[in-house]
């Protein structure tokens, strides 16, 4: 296939989207109208607008870059698109069911279902394509991963944070996700903010954000902030994890 076919083929697909959205929109204005129509009276409460927010917000996303709110000012659709994949990926961690770990009981064992786990992590890795698909699939490893290595009584976290496998490391991150270590905060930090894989990364500083959210604002080493800040600086442009410590700095006072 000719580059100017992809490309004609890929406007078509573009052209397609945004038509797509703008039927959406439509059908989802003329079915309010025509409830509030049939049924002046009906309440609708604050969980059923915000269903149809989510909803709404991919479709918009295809017709507009950003909208200006009176009071409120510009909303990214970009922006609010990575704040629900980031709650739907809290929630894919929360829910998913113990897996293969059941029944681990000494540390020996524990530790042979973490050493399983971060395996099948970096295989995932190594043999699925980048994309979705494959971010849910390491989102479900995380999850028993975080399970796993609460069964695990002597669970050296700064020790295991400083490991070439990647599967180790993420386990280090899914130990302090689950059962934050204040006295591990300035290991952790280190290890996140060089952590060279995005995926290892963007956990690895949701555990930061779970230790700090653990800890009295006072007690957070000055060290921890500026290596934070650094990072925040440092990152070219903004995604997932500089929206993360940007949240835990203006928990910490805006620094």
């Amino acid at each position: 296939m000719g580059e100017g076919e992809r490309e004609g083929r890929a406007g078509v697909g573009h052209w397609l989207r945004r038509r797509a959205g703008a039927v959406v929109l439509t059908c989802v204005g003329i079915g309010l109208a025509v409830v509030h129509v049939l049924a002046p009276g009906l309440r609708i409460d604050g969980v059923t607008v915000m269903l149809l927010v989510v909803a709404v917000v991919p479709w918009l996303g295809e017709l507009f870059r950003s909208i200006e709110v009176p009071g409120i000012g510009k909303i990214e659709f970009r922006d609010i698109e990575r704040r629900i994949e980031a709650v739907q990926r809290t929630a894919n961690a929360a829910l998913v069911g113990d897996g293969p770990d059941r029944g681990a009981v000494d540390d020996t064992a524990a530790w042979e279902v973490v050493r399983e786990l971060a395996a099948e992590y970096v295989n995932v890795r190594l043999e699925q394509r980048s994309g979705p698909a494959r971010n849910h699939r390491m989102d479900q490893i995380f999850a028993r991963l975080v399970r796993a290595t609460q069964r695990v009584r002597d669970f050296d976290a700064g020790e295991v944070l400083g490991s070439q496998d990647a599967g180790l490391r993420l386990a280090a991150y899914a130990r302090l996700y689950g059962l934050p270590e204040p006295e591990a905060l300035g290991a952790l930090v280190d290890a996140a903010v060089v952590e060279p894989l995005p995926f290892n990364q963007y956990w690895g500083l949701r555990a930061v954000a779970q230790c700090v959210d653990d800890m009295a604002v006072e007690d957070v080493p000055l060290s921890v902030v500026r290596r934070l800040d650094e990072f925040r600086s440092r990152a070219s442009r903004a995604n997932d994890r500089k929206e993360i410590v940007d949240r835990v700095l203006a928990g910490l006072g805006g620094h």
